[in-house]
């Protein structure tokens, strides 16, 4: 291995040296189109081992073709040798040097970093530019970008190691960041090889809305997360929309656009080349439609995906990128108006890029935050990778892992069978999603992982991650005005707990549950119980009525009315329960608190020979946002906030939605009706209650 000079093994991101060495796995040859195709033709034959042939990888923004070998010096050694003869001695042919970081050099998935020269430079105010570029020969490419207030620059002199220079320029007075711009070769964090076919069905059904998508049926994860349960209460919304930063994609029959962006050519069309489906199946997972008979149901059917292009595929199962465009990505999904960040890739530590992520959570959607889902990787080590590890040092970003149908960590062991990859884990992991055998969409045409418009094994990290994507589209959906912290508050505290109590480093918080999720983010749930029953020597109907008014949510709420009517057949009142609260009682957040009315006794219709009955039940509230997040970033346990006086110039009022019922028999037959059922997040503990029974004039008032 070639040995570095002192400035050149490291690099910095963020403020820290990353240290960097000679990449065993790849080498960089420049190369024009000709002598691609020669290189090609001759792969094997530079190979050591015929089982393992010499990849070639072609990169033609930067002219260069680089040569992925095993790994071993043997390789390295015909490589180098095979590339030489191939461009006829020519000592200029071989490319610029290509390193690895010791933290992400793993074998099952390595990273390739290849200094093209190019560095973006920040100056700190007062800083001269111009004496600094011609000082260090370096020409300015593009000024305020990626960020306002830094250039992408590039070494005039072929003999420069924009590395080397990078790092004198970081350590001077007067520079905010240097960092090199390097060409990143990552592996794509999915696979699409076969494996068995599933069998073990999740053990949670019963869906409020089944759409009529053919594929749906294949779709455990779906079901898994308890996503068609809560389509009742949202499927989404056009308003909401998911930058899916990624390999691009176009128009598909599954799923709405909105405008996106291509980062690499800096235009408006994030058309991917044919064979770059990665991100088109990971939008159909956010937001492919539901029930309109094709395909397969997103997440968040009703919610548009915005298509943001960062890489491209270069073979072998690897794509190429450079730092700045990825953070120009980042910052043009943001500007204009992504409501969600879906990351489904992975790459080496940069200032820009989480200056990038930066800017999200605190310019984004008004100064809300933007809410961020980030893939772990798929390694299988104690490792969280960039930029999924950010997590716990922004607000609203969620490091998402991997699960399978049994509600393991995806390893290369779990029972699903596939051996090749597991979801990465480690204290940044904050919840897990399903990521095995994901039916979703593909590729228009013959283009993509298959012939159709759909792919049924798309898995990885990859996959899991747009499902929490989606999931944040639908809170957003019920509720646009939350902040990005809420969004993930929300999801982890709603999240189904799968390893230790409390958070892990396999699961984080749990597995995502949907149902959960959109009842915490609706402000005020009730529960209604009407049971017809008969009274008197008339057998007179009436309505024995249970209501329950409870709080699962992050908010704080005060119930200040309530009104239940039961209705004559014409719609006519003809008998009403009215709670007026002065104040109303108070349900603090995540405590489970409730307020429950039991043995209302109401005039229905008609009696035992023949009844029927009608009602409906509204509410007036008021609710106070949380002030500060529930969960520190680095917190495992979640806390219950203590309860304060509240300032009533913060509450938000607001009156309910009217809910109606209705029922009719005769002979006796009564049945008893539950009306918006709660989920597994709900308290059970019984609150105050007020007994009415008109049959005695008995009125009974519990305070508990």
């Amino acid at each position: 291995m070639p040995e570095l000079a002192e400035n050149e093994n490291y690099y910095y991101a963020d403020g820290e040296r990353v240290t960097l060495v000679p990449s065993r796995q790849f080498l960089a040859v420049r190369a024009d189109e000709e002598q691609v195709n020669t290189l090609s033709a001759r792969a094997g034959a530079a190979s050591p081992d015929p089982q393992q042939p010499v990849n070639v990888l072609r990169i033609p923004d930067h002219d260069l073709v680089v040569l992925k070998m095993d790994g071993t010096e043997g390789a390295a050694a015909a490589a180098g040798a095979f590339a030489m003869a191939d461009t006829a001695g020519d000592t200029s042919a071989v490319g610029p040097p290509v390193y690895e970081t010791v933290t992400e050099g793993h074998e099952d998935s390595p990273t390739g970093l290849v200094d093209v020269g190019e560095l973006i430079v920040k100056l700190a105010p007062g800083g001269n530019s111009a004496a600094l570029l011609k000082k260090h020969h370096l020409a300015v490419v593009t000024e305020d970008y990626p960020e306002p207030g830094a250039s992408l620059v590039r070494t005039t002199r072929e003999q420069d190691s924009g590395v080397a220079i990078a790092n004198e320029l970081h350590e001077q007075d007067g520079v905010e960041f240097a960092i090199p711009n390097f060409v990143r070769l990552s592996p794509r964090l999915h696979s699409v090889e076969e494996a068995a076919q599933v069998t073990d069905m999740p053990e949670e059904a019963g869906p409020s809305y089944t759409p009529n998508d053919p594929l749906l049926s294949s779709q455990w994860g779906i079901a898994k997360i308890r996503c068609p349960e809560p389509w009742n209460i949202s499927r989404g919304s056009s308003a909401i929309s998911v930058a899916v930063i990624d390999e691009g994609g176009n128009a598909h029959e599954d799923y709405s656009l909105a405008p996106g962006y291509d980062a690499r050519f800096n235009d408006n069309n994030p058309t991917p080349n044919s064979s770059d489906g990665h991100g088109v199946a990971c939008a159909g997972i956010v937001a492919a439609r539901a029930n309109n008979g094709r395909g397969i149901a997103g997440v968040a059917p009703n919610s548009r995906v915005r298509h943001i292009r960062i890489a491209y595929g270069i073979g072998g199962g690897f794509w190429s990128t450079t730092d700045a465009v990825i953070a120009a990505g980042v910052r043009r999904a943001v500007d204009l108006g992504a409501d969600v960040l879906s990351n489904s890739w992975g790459s080496g530590a940069s200032t820009v890029v989480t200056n990038a992520f930066r800017y999200a959570s605190t310019n984004g959607r008004g100064g809300k935050g933007t809410p961020i889902a980030a893939a772990t990787g798929n390694g299988d080590v104690l490792g969280v990778g960039y930029p999924a590890r950010l997590s716990p040092q922004i607000r609203g970003f969620l490091a998402v892992g991997a699960s399978n149908q049994w509600d393991q960590r995806k390893s290369k062991t779990s029972l699903d069978g596939e051996t090749w990859w597991g979801s990465n884990y480690g204290p940044q992991v904050d919840v897990v999603a399903p990521g095995v055998k994901i039916p979703t969409t593909d590729i228009m045409g013959a283009g993509g992982y298959s012939s159709g418009n759909y792919v049924t094994t798309f898995n990885g990290t990859s996959s899991a991650t747009p499902h929490v994507a989606g999931l944040m589209a639908l809170i957003l959906a019920v509720d646009p005005g939350l902040r990005s912290w809420e969004v993930e508050d929300i999801i982890k505290l709603s999240a189904k707990g799968l390893g230790a109590s409390g958070r892990d480093d396999h699961f984080g918080f749990g597995r995502i549950d949907a149902r959960a999720a959109l009842e915490a983010t609706s402000r005020i749930w009730s529960q209604t119980r009407v049971t017809p029953v008969f009274l008197g020597s008339g057998r007179d109907a009436y309505l024995r009525v249970r209501i329950r008014i409870f709080n699962p949510g992050i908010n704080t709420v005060r119930l200040n009315n309530l009104r239940f009517r039961s209705m004559a057949p014409d719609g006519s009142v003809r008998d009403e329960f009215v709670f007026q609260g002065n104040p109303g009682p108070v349900l603090s957040a995540r405590s489970g608190h409730d307020v429950t009315f039991t043995n209302l006794l109401l005039r229905a219709n008609g009696n035992s020979s023949r009844w029927s009955y009608r009602w409906s039940i509204n509410w007036g509230y008021t609710y106070w946002r949380p002030s500060s997040p529930a969960l520190p970033l680095s917190a495992a346990e979640f806390r219950v906030e203590e309860a304060v006086a509240l300032d009533e110039s913060q509450g938000l009022a607001e009156v309910g939605a009217t809910v109606e019922g209705d029922d009719e028999g005769g002979s006796g037959d009564s049945t008893t009706v539950d009306d918006m059922g709660v989920g597994e997040t709900a308290a059970t503990t019984d609150g105050d209650s007020v007994t009415i029974d008109r049959a005695t004039k008995g009125i009974t008032i519990c305070v508990r």
